[in-house]
């Protein structure tokens, strides 16, 4: 029964994303294509979203979204939503790895776009990338030392 319990009432998140949307009444808005992503706790627990964004496939660099409603952070509570809304003029949709949203306890609710292997790949060449990117800064603080 414990058991039970426990994975009945842990957050239980889920990311949906809608493109090619338009919205009505909102001038800001107004004539655009928009990419909308919604996060919404469907479990009992209470979380904090400190921030949502994609990562895309190598090299092109991952990113935050800063329109949300409610701004983030944000508390969702059972059966609430935080609604991101993305201009879809510089938005590639066919580089996008996954959508994710972050928490204030450091875990990441992903929404994948491509297969796990292909994530795991693209992370490794992020990570390569970040090492060797590294070396260098410390190559050159010694060389103006």
């Amino acid at each position: 029964m414990q058991v039970f319990n426990y994975f009945r009432d842990r957050a239980h998140i889920i990311i949906r994303v809608q493109h090619n949307m338009g919205m009505m009444g909102d001038p800001r808005y107004q004539g655009m294509s928009l990419t909308v992503m919604y996060v919404v706790n469907a479990g009992r627990r209470p979380i904090t979203v400190t921030s949502v964004g994609a990562y895309r496939l190598f090299p092109h660099n991952p990113f935050v979204v800063t329109d949300t409603r409610p701004r983030c952070p944000c508390e969702l509570t059972e059966g609430k939503q935080q609604t991101i809304i993305i201009d879809q003029e510089g938005l590639d949709l066919s580089i996008m790895e996954s959508w994710e949203a972050y928490t204030s306890t450091g875990k990441t609710y992903r929404l994948a776009v491509v297969p796990w292997y292909s994530r795991r790949w693209n992370r490794r060449k992020f990570r390569r990338k970040a090492i060797a990117e590294g070396k260098e800064k410390k190559a050159a603080l010694s060389v103006e030392e």
